[in-house]
This record gives C-alpha cells, sequence and structure tokens, in this order.
C-alpha cells in the first residue's frame, strides 16, 4: 500500500522550538535544587494535564497522575518490588497462602505508622478492603479484588486473614491499593465525597499540603516516615498548559523534573550541560478505539455510535491499513515499539507476541473483507455504505486537541483509511469534553492512552461485560462497551490460576482474541522520555534495570531523588544500591539510574548524551546508551 507522508505540521513547529531551546549551554542558567531560606529543599515535577484529574480522593483514581500521588502518600499491604516487579513487602511483612490456596493471610510490620504517629494495623487494612466492597463508588474501582473476598478477619492488630470461595491469583500482590486509616476515614460520613483536602494521615513518605487544582500540588515530606525518610522536605507538581511551555520551565531552572517528552525536545533539552535527558522502555501505549455500540448489561442502546463499527470486518479491515512501525518510525522518531495490544511487552511473562498472526499492511486485504462483508455499494463521492443501516462509512475521529502527537497520527489515519473508501473526519478537543463524549457512548473513534498495570487482571477486566453499565448513563469502566463471553470465561480462568504459566496462557489468549476481533487498535508503546535538572540524582526506575521514572505504579521515581551535593557529601558513607532496594523510599546510596546489574548490563538505560558507552537488550529491544561525560547518573 502506499504511506505517503502527510505534512509533518508538528515537526515544523517543533523544529522552530527546538532552535528556541537549544540555546548555549552557558547562556541558560540552571540554579540548584530549590532551597528556601529556612534551609529546606523542594523538589519540583513539571505536569502537563494537571487540570484533568477531579479530585484527589486515593480509592476513586482513575487518571495515572492520581496514582503517582496515592503512591507517594499511601503504602499498600505489598508494594511491586522495583528489581522486576515481583509482590515486595509494604505495611504487610510477610503474607502466606494456605494449602487449598483459599485463605491468605498477611503480616502487618509493627513499625509501620501513620503521619499522625497512631500504629498502621490489621484493622485498617480491614476497614479499607470492606469499604470497598460496601461502598458503591469505590466497589465500581475494586470490585475485581473485594468482590472474591468472602471473610475479613483481624484476630490480632497485625494479623490479616482473608478467605475466598475460590483461588485469587490478585491477592498475591493486591494491585497496589493503598490501605486508608480507619481512626479518621471511620468518622467520615461518605467517605466517596473526600476530594483532597490536606490533614489527612498518610503511611507513605509524603503528606498533602496543597492541592489547588489545575495549578498545583504539594505533598511534604514525613521526617517519621516508618519505612525511612526522604532526602529532601518538599515535593511540588507544577502544572503546565503545553509540554513547551514546561520545557522552557526546566531550561529556566523553574522546575526540576519533566517527563512527556518527543524527540524533538529531547534533542533541544540535550544541549543544556546542566540538564540530563533519559529514554527507558514504558509500560505506556497509546491506541484509537471502536464504539462498539454503548449499551447496558441488559441491551439498552444509548449513545450515537456508527452501527457499522459493530461489525469485526469493518474494525479488521481499517486495523489492516494501520501502518504502526511507519508511526514509531516518522511519529516517536524510533522512540517506540509498534502496539499489538493492551498488554506491554516489558511486561514479558504476559506479553502476547501475533507472529504471523499479525494484520498484515495491506489495503487490498482491508478491502477484500469489506467486499465479502458486502459493503459494495458507494455514494457519489466514492465512499462505501453499510448494508444494514444504509448509513456511509464517514466516521467522526474524535482526537485531543491539546496532544500534538495526535494531531499528526489522524493526518496518517485519514489517509490510510481513504484508501478503504471510508471517511474519517477529524475532531479536535479538549481532553475532558472528549472524555464525557466517549464515556456516554458519544463517538465512532477516538484517541485514548493507557498505562498497562503490571498485573492483568485489573486492566482486562475493562473488556469484561461486567464493566457494561448497569443504566444507560456515562461510564469511564469499559473499554468501547465491549463485551466478549469467551473473554470473560477466560478472564475469570486468570484470576483464579495460582500457576504462572497457566495464567500467563489465560491472559495471552484473552489478547489474542481482542487483537483479532479489534476493538481497539494499539499504535504503539512509546518510550519514557524524561529529562531533570543535574541538581538532582537518585531517581529509582521501575524497574530497576531500565524503566521510568513517573507514572509508575510504586513510589520510587520521586522517593529516591537526592540532592546533588547532599549525594556528593554522603558518596564517601554508604555504598547502598537504591535502585536494587525494594524498601524504604529514602533507600540510600548511588544513584539508581547508574548501577549495574550483576550480568554486567546498565541500569542507566539510554541517557541521552554524547559518548556512547554501551547497548543493553531488554524484551528483544536494543535500547543505545548514551552518556554525556559532566552529566550525573540518571536513568
Amino acid at each position: 500500500m502506499t504511506t505517503t507522508t502527510p505534512p509533518p505540521r508538528r515537526y515544523r513547529r517543533l523544529a522552530a522550538a527546538a532552535v528556541a531551546l537549544a540555546l548555549p549551554a552557558a547562556a541558560i542558567s540552571v540554579p540548584g535544587a530549590h532551597a528556601s531560606d529556612d534551609g529546606s529543599t523542594t523538589l519540583v515535577v513539571g505536569k502537563v494535564g494537571l487540570n484533568d484529574i477531579p479530585h484527589m480522593n486515593p480509592l476513586d483514581s482513575g487518571w495515572v497522575v492520581q496514582g503517582e500521588f496515592n503512591n507517594l502518600m499511601y503504602d499498600p499491604l505489598i508494594r511491586w518490588g522495583q528489581e522486576d516487579y515481583v509482590p515486595a513487602p509494604g505495611l504487610a511483612e510477610s503474607w502466606e497462602v494456605s494449602d487449598d490456596e483459599l485463605t491468605w493471610t498477611y503480616h502487618i510490620d509493627p513499625d509501620a505508622t501513620w503521619s499522625d504517629g497512631q500504629p498502621v494495623t490489621a484493622n485498617d487494612a480491614k476497614f479499607t478492603f470492606e469499604l470497598l466492597q460496601t461502598n458503591e463508588l469505590f466497589n465500581s474501582r475494586h470490585g475485581d479484588l473485594v468482590d472474591l473476598m468472602t471473610s475479613i478477619e483481624a484476630p490480632d492488630e497485625q494479623t490479616l486473614v482473608i478467605t475466598t470461595e475460590e483461588p485469587n491469583a490478585i491477592l498475591n500482590h493486591m494491585n497496589n491499593i493503598p490501605i486508608m486509616p480507619e481512626h479518621v476515614w471511620g468518622e467520615m460520613e461518605n467517605p466517596d465525597e473526600y476530594t483532597g483536602e490536606p490533614g489527612q494521615p498518610t503511611s507513605g513518605p509524603f503528606e498533602l499540603a496543597e492541592y489547588s487544582p489545575g495549578q498545583r500540588v504539594v505533598l511534604t515530606a514525613n521526617p517519621d516516615y516508618w519505612d525511612g525518610p526522604v532526602a529532601y522536605d518538599e515535593l511540588i507538581f507544577q502544572s503546565y498548559e503545553t509540554t513547551e511551555a514546561a520545557v522552557q520551565a526546566l531550561q529556566q531552572g523553574e522546575i526540576d523534573f519533566l517527563d512527556g517528552l518527543n524527540p524533538e525536545q529531547a534533542g533541544a533539552l540535550e544541549q543544556n550541560e546542566d540538564i540530563t535527558v533519559s529514554v527507558q522502555p514504558s509500560r505506556h501505549l497509546e491506541n484509537i478505539s471502536f464504539n462498539m455500540g454503548a449499551r447496558t448489561k441488559d441491551g439498552q442502546e444509548f449513545g450515537d455510535g456508527h452501527p457499522a463499527l459493530q461489525d469485526p470486518a469493518v474494525r479488521q479491515a481499517i486495523h489492516h491499513v494501520v501502518d504502526k512501525q511507519r508511526l514509531v518510525d516518522v511519529i516517536l522518531d524510533g522512540n517506540g515499539t509498534p502496539g499489538v495490544s493492551w498488554v506491554a511487552p516489558i511486561f514479558t511473562e504476559h506479553f502476547w507476541d501475533p507472529g504471523e498472526d499479525a494484520f498484515e499492511v495491506s489495503a487490498d486485504a482491508g478491502n477484500q473483507l469489506l467486499d465479502d462483508a458486502g459493503y459494495t455499494e458507494r455514494t457519489d463521492a466514492g465512499i462505501r455504505i453499510d448494508p444494514e443501516s444504509g448509513e456511509p462509512l464517514s466516521f467522526r475521529l474524535f482526537y485531543h486537541s491539546d496532544r500534538p502527537t495526535y494531531a499528526d497520527i489522524q493526518d496518517f489515519l485519514v489517509e490510510w483509511v481513504a484508501e478503504l473508501d471510508i471517511e474519517l473526519e477529524p475532531i479536535p478537543m479538549e481532553t475532558t469534553p472528549l472524555n464525557e463524549e466517549t464515556d456516554a457512548g458519544n463517538y465512532d473513534i477516538a484517541f485514548g492512552g493507557w498505562n498497562y498495570g503490571p498485573d492483568p487482571s485489573q486492566d482486562l477486566a475493562y473488556l469484561t461485560c461486567d464493566r457494561l453499565p448497569d443504566e444507560p448513563e456515562p461510564t469511564d469502566l469499559t473499554f468501547d462497551f465491549y463485551c466478549n463471553d469467551e473473554v470473560d470465561a477466560l478472564w475469570l480462568q486468570q484470576l483464579q490460576a495460582t500457576d504462572p504459566a497457566e495464567r500467563a496462557e489465560a491472559v495471552k489468549e484473552i489478547q489474542r482474541i481482542v487483537y483479532q476481533d479489534s476493538p481497539q487498535i494499539i499504535l504503539y508503546y512509546d518510550h519514557a522520555i524524561e529529562a531533570y535538572s543535574n541538581d538532582w540524582t537518585g531517581f529509582g526506575m521501575l524497574p530497576s534495570s531500565g524503566g521510568a521514572i513517573a507514572k509508575q505504579q510504586a513510589a520510587y521515581g520521586y522517593a529516591q531523588a537526592v540532592p546533588a551535593d547532599a549525594a556528593d557529601e554522603s558518596s564517601g558513607d554508604d555504598e547502598g544500591d537504591a535502585a536494587g532496594d525494594d524498601g524504604g523510599a529514602g533507600a540510600d546510596g548511588d544513584d539508581a539510574a547508574a548501577s549495574s546489574d550483576d550480568d554486567g548490563g546498565s541500569n542507566t538505560g539510554l541517557i541521552v548524551g554524547i559518548v556512547i558507552a554501551a547497548v543493553v537488550v531488554i524484551g528483544g529491544v536494543v535500547f543505545l546508551m548514551r552518556r554525556r561525560s559532566t552529566a550525573e547518573e540518571r536513568e
């Protein structure tokens, strides 16, 4: 098929921006780690999209940045281990399951305390899980975990015992669910109405000091954090409307860390000797999704999606013309891998590789599918007509106006899909109204992004029939109102499978079915491109062998950061390795991103610089590691 490149509008804009950003290093002053008159130190993180989050309720978090805040303030019973995502102790110092795999016992760390000095007990965990069972809003988020719990008991303050009717693999890691303090949350009349008022006791390394919606979030470090305090005093997340504005702020020393960069922005920042740029594989993906027919569990229809998109032949035909490798090469400048399914490749145990079953990039194959399915009639303008509804195959394509990458991708999609005699009408929208329309089923095709978690149950649950709403009302708990009985059965099978191989087989089969059915098309998995001031070091990656700093399902990224001058002063005193420490937030030692594995692979990942250092292979993908000789150690 023809793969001509549409007008590269974004690259013309960014070329000009890169010239402006690539100032001589001597002309740019980046001050040291933000210090106040009282000697306290502040890490400032730039965030684009902070205005999208509706609240700060830790038990009703649907946005990735909300999860970041949760991880920094509330410890779960079980953490995702930093080395390889293997479950590691959190509030629970150990746990075991009975021989029949129906009773789980968790032993609470006796040193764990809330920031108000009260001990964390098994009763806090019992209270939290029972709240998730009984509160309708919270249960809609966490029912996959708690609804299978038939008994939750706390025989003493350090012991939690959970019983289920069937084996449940999630109980080996608890999906990173934060535990709430019963002595405070138990007094709330409507805990689902909590939106982020400061002053709540937390069990993690930080407390909430300020939540200014759409502007900033301020966290203060708990100096008495039970698992080891962080190396600074305050963490500020500052909102920016665009990444370009945040890049300028990093150049000028107004912020210390920024994620979500594109290759052009990274190249401009690379010219500043006071800034380190990092590129690592991530768990993030971009996709386009099809309205599968908004409906309730009992089949009551709502929304205004085009009926032809409920036909798999139409979705598969479109899948055939999406050249994912082309998108990776042009849009990402090679900083990613072509998309397949919802499971990101960094999770090698569960990632499904289609191999020879991959959709061939072929307009001929797509047109043949449509012809065979009866879409042979055309309008005077040459657009195919749906034989069932009589409507032309003209689909609205919603994309986020605040994400320039989507504007470029839609250029490709419009041209490619036109080869099928299908028309796409691109409609830019701000994120909030776009999400409101898709939640209400008022769309045909829409762009979206997702950060896949380490365990498949929670993410793949969005593909199950149980996530359809009970009433014809908007919902964000389903992926495009998709419902497939075979997927439902496999989802339950993987949930109950405690044998890793059996579970992986079921998860891969879900991916195969959904890939072929194509309710969504996963475009690519992009690499995490991040940058930070060299006045900071020690940022923790997840996994430590090569992963992102931001948007983790853990606190390692920011909690392990250390002001560079403090790290220099203590470098001769502590030989520990923060990157391999699955314990406290303030794990001391060398920069997490600079340590090396025993097999010789570097944890540095891809640090953009001048000197070529090494090559690492992760999940079959080669990552070239370059480092500027003046840069501090970092992911």
